[in-house]
C-alpha cells in the first residue's frame, strides 16, 4: 500500500441509525482492498433526495452514512495503483452488476441489482471512503473540489439535455428552479437556445433572473408555448401544466422524481395526442465508454465559463449538520445547493 499521509484509524462520519436519527461519530476507517483506492472526502452536496433519506423515507438498511455527490483526493492505493496517487476525483456512485442485460449494454443506470454509495450502501458524509477503481472520475488542478462536488447534478443535467437534443434558437422552458433546473438551464443556454424559467413565486425566481434567463411565474402562463420544456419539479401541477406548455410536435423532458402517483387531466393527455408531443424520461447519468456525461460536465466545469459556483448556497461541517439541514429546510430563503465541507 502506499499514501500520501498518514491515515487515521477512526474517522469521523455522519451515520443514520433510524428515520430523524442522524449522528456524528467516530467509525473504523475503511481498510485498502483489490480493485478499491481511499479517497478522503472533501465536499459532500446534501442532495434533496438525501433530506428524504434522513426524515422521511429511510435508507435501504442502518446504519448508513448518506451522500453521493463527491468530490475528494486519492489519498492511499495498492502498489499497482501508484499513479492514481494524489489524484483529484469526483465519485460515480452507482456500482453496477456488470451482468444483467442493462450492464451488458454499457447502460449501468438501469443495471437490474446496483449498489449505490449514500443509500444502499455507506456513502460520502464521511472523512474517507473506500472507492473501485471503475468509479473514479479523475479532475485537474485547474478544478476546484467544490465545484467538482456538483458534478453528480451536473451530470444528470447534461444527460437531460442531451436527451433533449437541444438545438439553437430554439425555445426552452425549465419548469423548477432548484439546482438541477438551475444547472439545465445554464446548460441549454450554454447551446445558444431561449430559455425561460417557470416557477411559483418571484422569490424563487429572483436568483433566475439574475443569471440572464427570461422569467414566467406559473400565474402567468396563458397561451405561453416552447419549442421543448424541462420537467424538473415532479408534482402534478407542474406535470400537467409542462405538457400544456409544449407546442404541436414539441417535446417534454420529464427529469423531476415524484414522490406521489401522478395524475393527467383528461385535457392534458387529449393534448399529449392532439399535439403529437413527444415524452422522454430521465433517469441518472450515463457512464460508459461511448457516453459519459460525467467527463462533459467536468469539461465544462475545467473550462470556467458557466458559472457553476453560484449554484453553491452555503458550506458546513459535518459537525454542524443540525444547522445544514435546519437551513436546508427553512422554507423562507431561498437556497440552492448546501455541502458538507471536509477541508
Amino acid at each position: 500500500m502506499k499514501t500520501i499521509e498518514e491515515i487515521p484509524k477512526l474517522m469521523n462520519v455522519l451515520n443514520l441509525y433510524g428515520i430523524g436519527d442522524l449522528r456524528f461519530e467516530k467509525k473504523e476507517t475503511y481498510k485498502l482492498t483489490k480493485d478499491n483506492v481511499l479517497v478522503k472526502i472533501k465536499y459532500c452536496g446534501i442532495c434533496s433526495s438525501d433530506i428524504e433519506r434522513v426524515f422521511i423515507n429511510g435508507t435501504y438498511n442502518f446504519p448508513t452514512i448518506p451522500g453521493h455527490e463527491m468530490s475528494g483526493q486519492i489519498v492511499a492505493v495498492n502498489d499497482e495503483d501508484e499513479e492514481l496517487l494524489g489524484k483529484k476525483t469526483s465519485i460515480f456512485p452507482l456500482m453496477p452488476c456488470f451482468k444483467c442485460d442493462a450492464c451488458q449494454k454499457q447502460e449501468f443506470a438501469q443495471c437490474a441489482t446496483y449498489n449505490y454509495f449514500g443509500s444502499r450502501c455507506d456513502g460520502g458524509y464521511s472523512e474517507y471512503l473506500l472507492v473501485p477503481k471503475w468509479n473514479l472520475v479523475l479532475f485537474n488542478d485547474k478544478l476546484d473540489y467544490k465545484i467538482a462536488a456538483l458534478c453528480e447534478p451536473g451530470a444528470v443535467a447534461i444527460h437531460s439535455v442531451n436527451i433533449g437534443n437541444i438545438q439553437e434558437d430554439e425555445n426552452i422552458a425549465i419548469s423548477g428552479t432548484g439546482t438541477i433546473g438551475m444547472m439545465i438551464a445554464l446548460i441549454v443556454k450554454s447551446r445558444n437556445a431561449n430559455v425561460t424559467v417557470i416557477g411559483r413565486s418571484d422569490e424563487s425566481l429572483e436568483f433566475s433572473k439574475k443569471l440572464g434567463f427570461n422569467i414566467l411565474l406559473t400565474s402567468e402562463l396563458k397561451n405561453k408555448t416552447f419549442d421543448k420544456v424541462f420537467e424538473v419539479v415532479g408534482n402534478n401541477e407542474s406535470i400537467n401544466q409542462t405538457i400544456d406548455l409544449t407546442d404541436n410536435f414539441g417535446t417534454v423532458i420529464l427529469v423531476g422524481n415524484p414522490k406521489d402517483d401522478v395524475l393527467l387531466d383528461k385535457q392534458i393527455y387529449w393534448k399529449i395526442l392532439r399535439k403529437q408531443l413527444i415524452l422522454k424520461g430521465i433517469w441518472n447519468s450515463s457512464y460508459s465508454s461511448k457516453v459519459n456525461d460525467w467527463k462533459e460536465i467536468l469539461n465544462l466545469m475545467t473550462e470556467g465559463d458557466i458559472p457553476f459556483e453560484s449554484l453553491i448556497s452555503k458550506e458546513f461541517s459535518m459537525q454542524d449538520y443540525n444547522k445544514a439541514f435546519d437551513y436546508l429546510r427553512n422554507s423562507n430563503e431561498k437556497k440552492l445547493k448546501v455541502m458538507f465541507k471536509n477541508e
